[in-house]
């Protein structure tokens, strides 16, 4: 089984440690903040997941306003990350077999972020305001940040006492990388830092 690892080419996407400082860097290259970096690692199958605070600068704006950005890493990329692509065949069959995906892996990840808009424990008065926060949002991020697709946004309620609560609401964003070619963070890290450059003029629209 070592020899036939042997035989694999070099990998060609970066570890979980080098896109984790990639991310990193890109984000203090776009004046932006990181903070509370934490690492995941599931014991009994390898995987792991990054995670980091993000906020602007204080001379931006408030300290309220930030971003918590994630990453999956499975564990089938630490292994063809140490072994090669290709090797992953190496686990399912035999050297003989023929197989679809040997020297092509699918090595993707999805990078979301995840903008906190408002604290929670508001109580509704009634179910349409919703509807205006909502199109608050959209309209005010669509304007700063175009050309986003995939954001989505999102709002937790709670029942409490027969009365309807806003646990929390924010807006979520996702990107696919594409390990096989180099990840171009710049662009991710521009989008997250004008989304809260945006976010601060909600205060006057929503129940901050």
């Amino acid at each position: 089984m070592a020899e036939q690892r042997q035989e694999h080419p070099a990998p060609e996407f970066p570890t979980y440690e080098e896109l984790a400082a990639d991310l990193i860097d890109g984000l203090a290259r776009t004046s932006l903040v990181a903070e509370d970096v934490v690492h995941e690692l599931e014991p009994g199958t390898g995987e792991r997941t990054f995670h980091v605070s993000v906020r602007l600068g204080q001379s931006e704006t408030e300290e309220r306003y930030g971003a918590r950005l994630h990453f999956h890493w499975d564990a089938l990329l630490t292994y063809v990350g140490v072994y090669g692509p290709g090797s992953e065949c190496d686990l399912y069959h035999e050297e003989d077999e023929t197989c679809s995906h040997r020297g092509r892996p699918r090595a993707f990840i999805e990078l979301v972020a995840e903008y906190g808009l408002g604290d929670g424990g508001y109580e509704l008065s009634e179910l349409g305001e919703v509807d205006a926060w909502i199109q608050s949002v959209e309209g005010l991020l669509n304007r700063s940040v175009p050309d986003q697709q995939g954001r989505i946004l999102r709002l937790e309620l709670a029942i409490r006492e027969g009365a309807v609560w806003v646990d929390r609401f924010f807006a979520e964003q996702s990107w696919e990388l594409d390990l096989n070619q180099p990840a171009d963070l710049e662009p991710i890290c521009q989008a997250v830092a004008a989304t809260l450059r945006a976010t601060p003029a909600l205060a006057d629209r929503l129940p901050l």
